[in-house]
């Protein structure tokens, strides 16, 4: 029974063993996959940080070809407006050449209106310098959603990887651990072993019980020593009355001896 214990105990430090190197085995595959993710998560954010400076650059860039438009649009602007009002003098005047010549007038704002720096080409490119710089805010304001969820995840993944290098110096920890507790195991065995081999040389050097007797055979065997003891009761008996009859007359026969009084002084 103890030799079947210390079996089980070997047994299940060897599991113990066993499963401690897997789980060993799977921190460490872990823990390359977590540095893995946080170098990635840093050259990323890293790469965040040079598209950052590259949107600010652009912004800054469409910033001034905008406003040099707009200022050519703004003088377009201006002088379309006196060919409007030179227009509209002409073709006040009832004469057919100043009347196409306000057409021809007109004709020329409408093209510089529509295909030049008119108003709707100066509304769009507002539009490209307010997305600029709101694409150089997203890629440089720590406070901006994007840059401050590449943080995060940046942190997060350092944090993991942390993690998962003290996991992993546990897990060698552990596996240490069981090492030890499976080599401490086998000597334990070996001693067991030698205690049960002499508990059981001890155990069949003892003699052998006799079987309990009936209650037939007990009253058998006490009236059996019964008999076996009157017989030599008798004779201690018949010895002992003739030892009497042979000393009495004896010491009856006998005077006593008188003992002379010890005179006084």
């Amino acid at each position: 029974m103890l030799d079947g214990g210390v079996g089980q105990l070997t047994e299940g430090s060897t599991q113990l063993d066993d499963g401690a190197h897997q789980l060993s085995d799977g921190l460490r595959q872990a823990r390359d996959g977590g540095e893995q993710l946080a170098d990635g998560l840093g050259q990323l954010d890293g790469g965040v940080d040079m598209l950052g400076d590259g949107a600010r650059q652009v912004s800054g860039g469409v910033d001034e070809v905008v406003d040099r438009l707009a200022g050519f649009g703004e003088m377009q602007g201006d002088v379309t407006a006196q060919l409007a009002a030179v227009a509209d003098t002409l073709g006040a005047s009832a004469d057919p050449v100043s009347q196409g010549a306000a057409g021809r007038l007109r004709g020329l704002v409408e093209t510089l209106d529509t295909q030049g720096l008119g108003p709707d080409t100066l509304a769009q490119l507002g539009q490209l310098r307010d997305g600029a710089r709101q694409l150089a805010y997203e890629l440089t304001d720590p406070n901006a959603q994007f840059v401050a969820g590449m943080a995060q995840a940046a942190d997060g993944s350092r944090q993991l990887r942390d993690g998962l290098v003290l996991l992993d110096d546990g897990g060698r920890a552990l596996t240490d651990g069981t090492g030890q507790l499976v080599d401490g195991v086998g000597p334990v065995a070996d001693v067991v072993g030698g205690i049960a081999d002499n508990v059981r040389s001890a155990t069949e050097a003892l003699p052998r019980t006799a079987p309990a007797a009936t209650d037939t055979q007990a009253a058998e065997v006490t009236a059996t020593s019964d008999r076996q003891w009157w017989p030599f009761a008798t004779i201690a008996v018949g010895t002992l009355l003739l030892v009497a009859a042979t000393v009495v007359p004896l010491v009856a026969g006998r005077p006593l001896a008188v003992v002379p009084a010890q005179p006084t002084r």
